[in-house]
């Protein structure tokens, strides 16, 4: 039996938070729980009692993940694509709900099998560690994880991959040597873009009245400007991250539906009758279908208009735009 052979009768586990996925679910679903409705968070500390897994159930029941939105490390995806194809198990082994466990193994098509929080107890470290090993012996599979919470399974596993690792599992990977995949560096412009420093500009409008009054040479005005500046903008700054968690779906579907409309100014412009409104900002939308429909209109041919919504959450820009269609003839809209 030769290397791959060998390395192929092996199944390979993989966590999932942290590792698979550069996030956890747990935020995830909580930030997109309280969205939908911010009194549940009154009952979160009554859910926390019955244990992290019956926490994470609770939210899982409420709540709805798209697995195509979830920000996948690169690199560790890849590879399992590769050995999937080559024939070796994969096993998807994570503390995440059974449901969503099993929806990104679905949208995936890798996993051979499911290893995730069902029930009372949940399926991280020790219980973790105890499932694979029943499951397929005492080091006999590998397994990729990131945290300290891995530990107990890499001590169990016949080879480890330590992924985008915390200190615990950092520690852990050089006493032993194992492999890894460390996490992308993030550089001061990750951290400028998400503080959005540029929208700090506006607050310097709180030196108008010190500069008006003349008192610039006044140094205990100077140092509440300052500290006024300083305290705005880190307020501002938080706002803008809270949001950001709180719209990560958005976000998300906007960049996926923004390489639709490329695609769909394409066929437009080879006199396709058919249009895609992505769900990107209203401006570019609703230009984009002015373009379609004026095409459609005065072209020169008697094809009908068609706007079709692509995986459309939210209704707004659709139904702005509705109405306007009635006024070309045979032209008709579609909200999929």
């Amino acid at each position: 039996m030769d290397a791959r052979s060998d390395r192929n009768a092996i199944p390979l586990a993989v966590d999932l938070d942290g590792t698979l996925i550069a996030t956890d679910l747990l935020w995830e679903g909580l930030f997109i729980l309280l969205k939908k409705n911010p009194l549940y968070l009154f009952l979160l500390p009554l859910w926390l009692t019955g244990g992290p897994a019956r926490l994470k159930r609770e939210i899982a029941a409420r709540v709805d993940i798209d697995p195509a939105c979830l920000p996948y490390r690169a690199e560790l995806l890849e590879r399992l694509r590769a050995e999937h194809g080559e024939g070796r198990r994969i096993v998807l082994a994570t503390g995440t709900p059974r449901k969503l466990a099993e929806a990104i193994a679905a949208h995936l098509g890798i996993f051979d099998r499911v290893l995730a929080t069902d029930g009372p107890h949940n399926l991280t470290s020790g219980r973790k560690r105890a499932s694979l090993v029943a499951a397929y012996g005492d080091a006999g599979f590998d397994y990729a994880g990131n945290s300290r919470h891995d530990l107990k399974v890499f001590d169990a596993a016949r080879n480890a991959i330590v992924v985008a690792p915390d200190r615990s599992a950092q520690r852990w990977q050089a006493a032993r040597g194992a492999e890894t995949m460390p996490a992308p560096k993030r550089t001061l412009k990750t951290y400028v873009k998400m503080l959005r420093m540029h929208q700090w500009l506006k607050n310097s409008l709180i030196a108008v009245p010190m500069v008006l009054s003349h008192e610039y040479f006044n140094i205990g005005m100077i140092w509440q400007c300052v500290l006024a500046f300083v305290s705005f903008s880190a307020v501002a700054s938080a706002i803008y991250i809270v949001n950001d968690f709180f719209d990560l779906a958005l976000h998300c579907r906007r960049q996926v539906m923004s390489s639709v409309s490329s695609l769909a100014r394409v066929l437009l412009s080879f006199g396709f009758p058919a249009g895609l409104l992505d769900r990107g900002p209203a401006l570019r939308g609703t230009k984009f279908l002015a373009k379609a429909a004026l095409k459609a209109r005065f072209g020169g041919n008697s094809r009908s208009f068609q706007m079709v919504n692509v995986g459309a959450c939210e209704r707004a820009l659709f139904d702005d735009v509705t109405p306007w269609l009635h006024r070309i003839p045979r032209a008709r809209a579609l909200l999929v």
